[in-house]
């Protein structure tokens, strides 16, 4: 990655949580709904395979537009937005949106040429597409035999690692990020346009009609 010296915007921090790859998560998950409010879900997400493939699984069905028409319903407000408050060095942190090309994940950290690996999940119930973001030799991802989980590790120096991806107008989708092994605070999970800390981690995004 280009290791340039970085300017760091103070941010407004809001607290709220997330899943993981490379773990098998217990406990309670959060589910963040349309009408805005966190409840309480079971947990279920699968452990990362120790030795992962590079990002070269079969193509998934076509992915339809996540943004408009859905059947499932609409999803939450606080997810939707990219986040203009958001840039490449600012403290260790992963960002997550919805936009009109569906969502989005970024991770950064503030430590210019310092290695921080990002891991994480995604699961929805319906097959995901992916497309890659500033990613070099050593970042991957991959997905599930389904495509309905997708895993990644991104290695960070700094500068942003990221992937864009649909989920086929998913009624839920559910996300976790760890960085070099231990889950993210739930403060430096931030969500949507304006950077709205997650609710827990890990956390399920669902539509509601």
């Amino acid at each position: 990655m280009n290791r340039r010296p970085i300017r760091r915007p103070a941010r407004t921090r809001i607290p709220t949580t997330i899943a993981a790859a490379r773990i098998a998560a217990a406990g309670a998950t959060t589910v963040l709904v349309a009408l805005g409010m966190f409840v309480g879900a079971p947990a279920a997400f699968a452990a990362t395979p120790s030795a992962a493939p590079a990002a070269t699984a079969a193509p998934a069905p076509p992915a339809v537009d996540d943004t408009n028409g859905c059947v499932a319903g609409h999803l939450p407000a606080v997810i939707e937005g990219a986040p203009p408050s958001y840039h490449p060095g600012d403290a260790r942190g992963a960002w997550i949106w919805h936009g009109k090309d569906g969502y989005a994940i970024r991770v950064t950290h503030h430590q210019d040429g310092k290695l921080v690996e990002f891991t994480g999940s995604v699961t929805a119930d319906r097959p995901i597409q992916v497309k890659a973001v500033q990613l070099e030799n050593s970042d991957r991802y991959w997905f599930s035999n389904d495509h309905k989980t997708l895993y990644f590790a991104f290695a960070n120096y700094g500068h942003t690692d990221g992937i864009d991806f649909r989920a086929d107008c998913a009624a839920k989708v559910s996300f976790g990020v760890r960085a070099d092994g231990g889950l993210l605070s739930p403060s430096r999970v931030l969500l949507g346009a304006h950077a709205v800390a997650a609710p827990s981690n890990p956390f399920t995004v669902e539509r509601r009609k």
